[in-house]
């Protein structure tokens, strides 16, 4: 959550050293898209993830003297170690934790899940920030006149998330997420649900079932 009283201080301390945080949006971005990576061992992506984090701040020009940069500044630690780090890492400054209602938060690997004041639970939000790439890019033009491919490394992640929660109706991605919400109700036609469910089938993420059966009624 924006805390609009503080500026965003943006760094990570390791006993007396600070490293300067790369919060762009596209960053994050890079880095879930890392740790969504099935390829990669899942021991080494917390390694792999602050280094993304705080390259600017590591010594060295090409990625091999930043690589070496961070080892030689890290070589004390364990895997476990590092695990820890990234984690409080990630609550701090990426994860939005303490939203509520139609915000999100996120989990390790990058996937939104949807907070609701009324339910402390949580449940798998009906986005997905690679997938819905398009929908995102046009809808922040539309709503905010911002080009996102101009404002890469610019624009912070926070600011991101408080401007994708903020959009307004009539927004493609918007319009693509009430799709996906649609639950047909008593009263609707059948050729209204027939063009619904057909809608969910073409803006459907990967892997998400559409039941075609389901029958919802009313609460009286």
């Amino acid at each position: 959550m924006l805390d609009l009283s503080r500026k965003l201080t943006d760094k990570l301390v390791i006993d007396d050293k600070e490293y300067a945080l790369d919060l762009s949006f596209d960053t994050v971005l890079k880095m879930f898209e890392m740790m969504r990576d099935e390829d990669i061992p899942e021991y080494v992506k917390p390694h792999f993830a602050i280094r993304m984090l705080i390259s600017k701040s590591l010594e060295g020009e090409t990625r091999e003297e930043k690589a070496k940069a961070f080892n030689d500044a890290f070589e004390n630690f364990s895997v476990e170690e590092l695990s820890k780090v990234f984690k409080s890492l990630f609550e701090e400054h990426i994860s939005l934790a303490d939203v509520k209602d139609n915000h999100v938060e996120y989990d390790l690997a990058g996937n939104p899940m949807k907070t609701t004041a009324s339910n402390s639970g949580q449940e798998k939000a009906p986005y997905d920030i690679r997938f819905d790439g398009d929908y995102i890019y046009a809808s922040f033009l539309q709503a905010y006149g911002i080009d996102l491919f101009d404002v890469q490394g610019k624009l912070h992640w926070k600011k991101f998330n408080a401007l994708l929660s903020g959009l307004p109706e009539g927004t493609k991605f918007m319009e693509v997420i009430k799709i996906r919400k649609w639950k047909p109700q008593k009263g609707d036609s059948a050729e209204y649900k027939e063009e619904m469910r057909r809608l969910q089938k073409d803006y459907a993420l990967p892997n998400e079932i559409i039941e075609e059966n389901e029958e919802y009624e009313e609460e009286f």
